[in-house]
């Protein structure tokens, strides 16, 4: 980035700062002369200002002057020395210092050209080294792509642009993130903007402190997901080909034919299955489950154990189904009534409780967590998550001593409550001022798995008065109860609420 400070070490060109030191590291992206007292109606900032003072004579309006320049955010001011005045006059250096405006002196010999060229000539090569760098981290985002999926391309990504980079899926759940995680603060800004307005292909926001950028990822009129940036400063032309390259590169890795990932899940259920038959470590399974684990190559497993083998073939196809809209790495192995399915060592217990739910939804089933291990570990890793989902009860998602369910954790059930107040509002309100048992219908339509009978049965009710609760229901929230994934987040909601 060309600033003050660099323009001023140019030593052909023989400027001396006189006012404003504080503002040496402005940056400069053009230079401009003129002798008007107000020029700065016709200026957008990040200039440097040139002028011989012809018009500022008069003492009492140097300090407008300077403000002015100031206000639109002029890089610095240069004053050709030799006409009205023979050297930058003590009072308006004075008022530079004052504002942190970067005042130098262009001695007589030097002509302003000198220092447009000397501006643009750094401009220019600065750019040239950025497309250079560009050229470079384009094929190694490729590459990325090809060996570690999403999170890969996120790395580099972040890595070529030097701001934080986070993607989003289509629930607004963070998919991947580098380097590092945003603040809370402006993670809330980039799902706002995508709330705002989703099919947009950029958005930007500026705070005092950031500036946040979201792009669109999808294909056609499908939307994947949304890719954020945050810096100090907007991204410039460079950063933002290379964020579009990304994009492309997101967009295809999730829009492969479905033959395609048909086999990659089959690949990677295979490869599970393999690492569980024979823990010793090999080149090629282990390359593979790499692709489960975050960027540390932790893993973690989640174990579900169903009422039979049809029951778990269902409940196989809804996870593959969830992690993928995820953007997850899908490794989703079935032995008998039981699934195996590999998170990474960095997921969250929220994500473990919301896959739980989803197959809970399709039938009652029992889970386990185990802890974080090494990926070389993964058949270590099953093993724990088994042994907790022994010590689960139907219904329940227990941690690794099996000693709790995960609904009880404090920043969950914290989360769930907080959910659960805001999004069944409507339900609740309706109970309190009307006297009727809504939420109570929701949550036995919900625990019966959207059987009308048994609901009905629980409330006492018959099957067409449950019924029209239902719908009105579905009215209130304006939700389609017959989808998997609202019944999931319903439940949660409703059973993190009642721990």
């Amino acid at each position: 980035m060309t600033t003050v400070r660099w323009l001023l070490a140019q030593r052909r060109l023989r400027l001396t700062l006189r006012g404003g030191v504080a503002g040496l590291d402005r940056h400069v992206d053009c230079v401009m002369t003129s002798e008007l007292t107000q020029p700065g109606e016709w200026l957008s900032g990040d200039e440097v200002l040139l002028t011989t003072g012809l018009r500022l004579g008069d003492p009492t309006i140097w300090r407008d002057y300077l403000e002015r320049l100031d206000a639109v955010g002029v890089a610095a001011v240069g004053m050709g020395v030799g006409f009205e005045f023979d050297a930058v006059p003590a009072g308006m250096a004075s008022v530079a210092d004052e504002l942190g405006l970067p005042l130098f002196e262009v001695p007589l010999p030097v002509p302003f050209s000198a220092i447009t060229r000397a501006v643009l000539d750094q401009i220019a090569a600065q750019r040239s080294s950025r497309l250079l760098a560009a050229t470079k981290a384009q094929p190694k985002m490729t590459r990325a792509a090809a060996s570690g999926g999403s999170t890969a391309v996120i790395r580099e990504l972040a890595d070529a642009v030097g701001q934080k980079v986070v993607l989003l899926d289509t629930g607004l759940a963070v998919v991947a993130n580098a380097p590092g995680s945003v603040s809370s603060a402006d993670l809330n800004r980039l799902r706002d903007l995508v709330i705002r307005d989703p099919a947009s292909a950029a958005a930007v926001t500026v705070t005092d402190d950031a500036t946040i950028t979201v792009s669109r990822v999808g294909s056609g009129g499908r939307t994947f997901g949304h890719l954020g940036t945050v810096g100090r400063t907007a991204l410039d032309d460079v950063a933002r080909m290379l964020v579009g390259h990304a994009i492309s590169l997101l967009a295809i890795e999730h829009a492969k034919p479905r033959q395609l990932r048909r086999d990659l899940v089959e690949l990677h259920t295979d490869t599970l299955a393999s690492a569980l038959d024979d823990p010793t470590e090999r080149v090629g399974v282990q390359r593979i489950l790499a692709r489960a684990a975050d960027p540390s190559g932790r893993v973690r497993a989640l174990a579900l154990r169903f009422g039979g083998d049809d029951a778990a073939t269902r409940g196989q196809r809804l996870l593959i189904d969830e992690l993928d809209d995820r953007w997850h790495a899908v490794f989703v192995h079935r032995d008998g009534p039981e699934l195996m399915v590999l998170l990474r060592g960095d997921d969250s217990t929220e994500l473990a409780t919301t896959l739980f739910a989803v197959v809970n939804s399709a039938g009652p089933v029992g889970g386990g967590v185990g802890t974080v291990t090494d990926v070389r570990d993964v058949a270590d890793a099953v093993r724990q998550a088994r042994l907790a989902c022994r010590s689960a009860a139907v219904g329940q998602l227990a941690d690794l001593h099996g000693t709790r369910s995960l609904l009880t954790v404090d920043p969950v059930r914290r989360a769930l409550a907080d959910a659960h107040a805001q999004r069944l509002a409507p339900v609740l309100n309706h109970d309190a001022e009307h006297g009727t048992e809504l939420r109570a219908t929701l949550l036995a339509y919900l625990e019966a798995n959207g059987n009308w009978g048994v609901a009905a049965a629980t409330q006492g009710v018959h099957r067409h008065t449950l019924r029209h609760r239902v719908e009105r229901i579905e009215d209130l929230l304006d939700v389609d109860l017959a989808d998997a994934r609202i019944r999931a987040e319903l439940l949660l909601m409703l059973l993190g609420a009642h721990e």
